[in-house]
């Protein structure tokens, strides 16, 4: 059974989302809505929206996602007491009216190829709803680096709504937590595909919003999606460097010294003797002392 999960807070474009659930061809999903602590109750709209589809709705005391929205995920995956797979969907996004019935049809190819992890064409859209990119195309199985690297280095989109996961993955990986949940969802469909490849569904669509209300259209929080980036960099280097491509892992390697170079030493938060022998690069671990003399005098 497939359990969608709405960690609520902003109402500007929940009906919208609302809609897009009530309008699906197959109603095989069970609804969790979780609101956080938000000051703008939305239960009328969803009682007035949701005529057909069944849902949970659980208001919490205490707001998470201010302080740390991946626990908000968590308290909302835990008190949706998900099924097999479940899909975390923005208050702000939507789903075409058949995305239900295509992960249906293609359930049986999902299990055949042990994913644990589905991917499904997506584009952006703007507060009226107008696309401002393309959807996303990719063959229907793509290894989880190669879909890292559509991102990390060739720049598509993604988004966490775009997925569905099995949830023994999520429950041996869990969510990695950085600011904002900045890159959360990109750790997360590399490491709870284990390797296995993600089946991609081009025939149903999911709508991301970019707004001036949520994290990835703000532009006031800079600084933490930095921090973000940094914090996820050295996480896959610490991680899963084995698995990138080389001239990624050199790149990062040398901004990661660099950013310690103009900053502080205690910024330097990966180990370029493990990365240099992966890379074959000897001739900076026998200057490795000869670095730190310098990065640490300075």
């Amino acid at each position: 059974m497939l359990t969608i999960i709405i960690p609520y807070y902003k109402i500007t474009f929940f009906k919208e989302t609302l809609l897009s659930l009530e309008q699906q061809t197959c109603k095989k999903f069970s609804l969790f809505i979780g609101d956080d602590a938000s000051l703008e109750n939305p239960e009328n709209l969803i009682r007035e929206t949701l005529k057909t589809t069944q849902f949970t709705y659980k208001r919490y005391e205490e707001n998470y996602g201010s302080k740390n929205l991946v626990n908000q995920w968590k308290r909302c995956i835990g008190d949706s007491d998900a099924g097999e797979w479940f899909m975390i969907l923005g208050d702000d996004d939507l789903i075409s009216y058949n995305l239900v019935e295509e992960f249906y049809e293609k359930l049986p190819e999902i299990n055949t190829n042990k994913c644990s992890v589905v991917k499904f064409s997506q584009c952006w859209i703007n507060e009226k709803g107008y696309k401002i990119r393309d959807f996303t195309q990719y063959d229907q199985l793509i290894s989880p680096i190669k879909n890292w690297e559509k991102k990390y280095i060739h720049g598509h989109q993604s988004s966490l709504s775009e997925h569905i996961f099995r949830k023994s993955s999520y429950l041996k990986y869990g969510f990695r937590d950085f600011p904002l949940a900045w890159g959360t969802d990109d750790i997360a469909v590399l490491e709870f595909s284990e390797g296995k490849e993600i089946l991609f569904i081009h025939g149903a669509k999911v709508y991301v919003r970019i707004s001036s209300e949520n994290i990835s259209g703000k532009t006031d929080n800079m600084k933490e999606k930095e921090t973000a980036v940094q914090q996820l960099e050295e996480y896959l280097l610490k991680n899963h460097y084995r698995k990138l491509p080389e001239n990624y892992v050199a790149q990062k390697v040398q901004q990661h010294l660099h950013y310690a170079f103009i900053n502080k030493p205690s910024d330097l938060n990966i180990n370029l003797l493990k990365l240099y022998w992966h890379l074959k690069d000897y001739r900076k671990i026998l200057t490795l002392p000869k670095t730190y003399f310098h990065l640490y005098s300075q």
